[in-house]
């Protein structure tokens, strides 16, 4: 029969509560049936817009190590409501469908903070045969903190501890659903720092105001809890805020009053209390902003009639981030997000403080890397927003829960104890040191030991006490030596056999700062040098940076091999659009800290990495400027017949490129025997290492182009000079332009490189005149002949740069070795023009076949024309500049 009331879904799970094994007051109970600590978590939430009581799960199990609630329906079309961006949670949902209401108050339970994590039951059916029961794992109060568990459709889990434990295991959260829910959570939180920035722009709250009323606000909305854990009164909510003018109950007072009490209750020491209440008083320093006023639109569904711009303020902050923080993911440094955000606007770039936040999953890939456990005390220096505090944390905790089991009494006991005495952070900023403690109490409150001051001249007795064994840095890089004195200063800090990492520019390592890299390897032991992407930092700053790996307390010892990783391939792309996957990222970052345990043995996938090609074991020397990948590589730089096809063809294709549209046509048994013979010269003569700064005045005759934004013509005019950019087509000439202000601004008969960017270390040969755009390298080589040039030219193209993976500099090129055809040990420049030549025969021979082939049908020539240029080359014994001369005609 088809069931009529919803208590027949109930008595069919109540059959199946039976059919497990489980019974009524003793496994499970009903509605009010529930345990005083439960109906505590369910008594009302700080996470709601009201403080009043809410319904009560149809059923609940309570048996086992977190709880199962669940919520019925009568109706298949009432198992759930969804929309496009999930799961709804609106009244009408939570109030008419079962899994809506039933993640709601598994949602509440987790934000009244007695649960962490709920196991959530939707069920609704028409009858015995036609029934779904849909099965949630619930992490965090957040609208997105849950996991479908697809392959559960049953209560079997429910009939013993085992069957419990079973399930919990495939229940959590694994590494690379951590993984995913990190840059989710990025995404996710950057598109709600976008819309705050602009809301707080249009209510005429300064960029640099705009962090501080973030990270308040979000303190003002905890609950006031004592230090034995009673709750003294709850965190402020939309509703407190109403308007009033009064001097002392102005919306912003509120906020201020509210931070006041809850640090007061939290005990924290007060000379740090007074430095965070000295930076919290701008929220209510200007009594405009309670004044009432229509709302904005960022926060006009939210908010009805007029409100404050500190209401309005609030509102976005509480629905859109304080619900969030704790289903976001575990390592996200939430108030380091948010400051990148309104860093654009309050310093531009952040370049001029040198402030760049390191991503969340490099953190915690650092952490895991350093073998961070329970029983680590970490150290960061340079503390910022305290992300690498917060990764830290995040590993130690899960350390601690994996050994005693989560929830236990001891796991409890060391997760207090990681909090208030295994981290320790100093930052010098005022501003970064409040958002760090901030983010510390967001987290759990580890912000007992963020210290505000210069890390240089902190007490002895600071470090002595806290007896760091590793240390995490990311630096200002704006500090000397890019900031490796404080690396150096940290690992002095470390016990004998502690681990530093620090993420900073790889200049750093390659002679910026060798007086502090030679002070370092006298005391310390380099261990690892690991290659980033160019674009890590992306859109804060393009920088190349490297991760330098240290064991603190044993002098270097030169016998033994540094391990180097290229990791600048880590699966994503950034951009100022945000952060996009390309080959499998997730994947990487999990393999990355397998390569460096276990280097070239490492157990990961053949499929996503050649580790002889990314991992190096070389010696270093005593100078301090060798920590970097590139230094150590062995590249084979022997030439292929690609690699000079490559440059030349683009040197002559551009010539005839209205002709040459397609460069893979067959050309007949003339270019295969032109293209063998090339092969054979090239596999037949002798090759010799040079070095590009023996061979060339680097430093003198290479030369950076001006930043000049030159007026731009598609097409070339009758006096227009090609501007050369980093293209990979056309020969690198991006436009046109007839703009020319003096000679300097003009090169001629030179290679150029592109320095920066997707095609940087392509080259480029141009016979006449030019100019330059961005980030391009002039390489003017006096002496030689452009065969000579188009050889060498090959021969840097064909060097490991490119595609962001390392941008070459003059410093860099000057360093880089190249193989060169030598005859009696010395160059064979003959060899070179004759090399040249032929393959410009053949790049003319294959043009001529192409015309004959094609009959030129694909250009507007009368049919005398076609035969005059039929005659000239049949008939006549023309030269390739001959050639060249009649299809350029033909093209203008």
């Amino acid at each position: 029969m088809k069931w009529k009331l919803e208590q027949d879904v109930n008595d069919w799970v109540k059959s199946q509560f039976s059919r497990y094994g489980l019974e009524k007051l003793k496994d499970y109970n009903e509605e009010s049936g529930m345990s005083d600590f439960m109906k505590e978590a369910l008594k009302g939430s700080a996470k709601t817009n009201t403080k009043t009581n809410f319904g009560k799960p149809d059923f609940h199990v309570e048996k086992y190590r977190l709880p199962v609630i669940i919520e019925n329906k009568l109706k298949l079309n009432k198992l759930v409501s969804k929309n496009k961006s999930g799961i709804k949670f609106d009244d009408k949902s939570v109030r008419f469908y079962a899994v809506n209401g039933a993640l709601y108050y598994a949602r509440n339970m987790i934000a009244s903070g007695k649960y962490s994590e709920v196991i959530a039951i939707g069920i609704a059916g028409d009858d015995e045969q036609n029934v779904k029961v849909s099965v949630y794992y619930v992490f965090g109060s957040a609208p997105t903190a849950y996991k479908e568990l697809k392959d559960v459709s049953s209560f079997s889990f429910l009939e013993s501890e085992d069957s419990f434990n079973n399930f919990y295991k495939n229940a959590t959260l694994s590494e690379e659903e951590k993984h995913r829910l990190l840059i989710d959570s990025k995404e996710t939180l950057n598109k709600y720092a976008k819309k705050l920035n602009k809301l707080m722009h249009n209510l005429n709250i300064t960029a640099p105001q705009r962090v501080l009323y973030v990270s308040g606000m979000l303190l003002s909305m905890q609950d006031v809890v004592d230090t034995d854990g009673t709750k003294i009164d709850n965190g402020l909510i939309p509703g407190d805020l109403k308007g009033i003018q009064a001097e002392n109950k102005r919306d912003s007072k509120k906020v201020v009053n509210q931070i006041d009490e809850f640090l007061s209750a939290r005990q924290i020491p007060e000379n740090k209390k007074k430095l965070m209440l000295a930076s919290f008083k701008e929220i209510s320093k200007d009594s405009q902003r309670d004044e009432l006023a229509d709302t904005d639109k960022e926060v006009s569904k939210l908010i009805d009639g007029k409100a404050s711009a500190t209401k309005q303020i609030f509102v976005f902050i509480y629905e859109y981030i304080y619900k969030s923080i704790d289903g976001l993911g575990g390592s996200l440094d939430v108030m380091g997000e948010m400051y990148s955000e309104f860093l654009k606007y309050a310093l531009g770039d952040g370049k001029e403080l040198g402030i760049v936040l390191t991503p969340p999953y490099v953190t915690k890939m650092m952490a895991q890397i350093l073998n961070i456990n329970k029983d680590s005390r970490v150290m960061d220096l340079a503390t910022g927003s305290a992300g690498f505090l917060i990764a830290s944390m995040e590993v130690m905790i899960n350390d601690a829960n994996k050994t005693y089991g989560k929830d236990t009494t001891e796991a409890e006991e060391a997760i207090q104890r990681i909090k208030k005495h295994n981290l320790l952070g100093v930052e010098l900023n005022a501003e970064m040191y409040t958002l760090a403690t901030t983010n510390m109490i967001l987290r759990g409150d580890g912000s007992s030991k963020i210290e505000k001051g210069n890390a240089f001249n902190r007490p002895e007795s600071l470090f002595t006490d806290f007896k760091g064994n590793r240390i995490l840095l990311n630096p200002p890089f704006s500090f000397e030596g890019n900031g490796l004195p404080f690396i150096a200063y940290g690992l002095d800090k470390l016990e004998k056999g502690g681990l530093g990492a620090i993420i900073i520019q790889d200049s750093a390592g390659a002679g910026k700062a060798v007086k502090t890299a030679k002070e370092i390897l006298s005391k310390h032991t380099l261990l690892a040098s690991i290659k980033m992407p160019i674009d890590l930092f992306v859109p804060m700053a393009g920088v190349q940076t490297s991760i330098y790996i240290f064991e603190a307390g044993t002098p270097h010892d030169y016998d033994k091999t540094v391990k180097f990783i290229d990791f600048r391939n880590d699966g994503y792309k950034r951009a100022k659009r945000g952060i996009t996957e390309i080959d499998n990222p997730i994947q990487r970052y999990q393999d990355i800290v397998k390569i460096y345990k276990a280097g070239k043995a490492a157990k990961v996938s053949t499929n996503l990495w050649n580790l002889d090609d990314v991992v190096v074991e070389d010696f270093i020397t005593d100078k301090g400027d060798d920590w970097n990948f590139d230094q150590h590589v062995k590249i084979d730089v022997t030439p292929t017949l690609d690699d000079f096809q490559k440059t030349v063809s683009n040197y002559l294709s551009w010539k005839v490129s209205k002709v040459l549209k397609d460069d893979s046509l067959e050309t007949g048994q003339i270019i295969e025997k032109l293209t063998s013979s090339l092969n054979k010269q090239l596999e037949s003569i002798e090759w010799g290492e040079y070095c590009l700064g023996d061979l060339f005045d680097v430093d003198n005759n290479w030369i950076y182009g001006k930043n000049i934004n030159w007026k731009k013509s598609v097409i070339a005019k009758k006096n227009s000079i090609p501007v050369i950019s980093g293209i990979t087509v056309n020969n690198g000439v991006s436009y046109y332009t007839d703009d020319i202000p003096n000679d300097d601004d003009i090169f001629a008969d030179s290679l150029t490189i592109s320095t920066r960017g997707e095609y940087s270390g392509t080259v480029t040969y141009h016979e006449g005149k030019f100019v330059l755009a961005n980030n391009i390298l002039v390489m003017q080589m006096d002496g030689y002949t452009v065969n000579q040039k188009l050889f060498i030219g090959s021969i840097i193209n064909s060097l490991k740069y490119g595609g962001y993976t390392g941008y070459p500099t003059k410093n860099t090129l000057k360093k880089d070795h190249i193989y060169l055809p030598t005859k009696n040990n010395k160059i064979d420049f003959d060899f070179m023009d004759s090399f040249v030549a032929k393959l410009e025969d053949q790049r003319v021979t294959k043009l001529e076949t192409y015309l004959k082939t094609k009959e030129l049908n694909d250009h507007e020539l009368t049919n005398e024309e076609k035969k005059a240029l039929f005659l000239s080359l049949k008939k006549k014994h023309l030269t390739k500049l001959d050639i060249v001369k009649i299809l350029s005609k033909m093209n203008d």
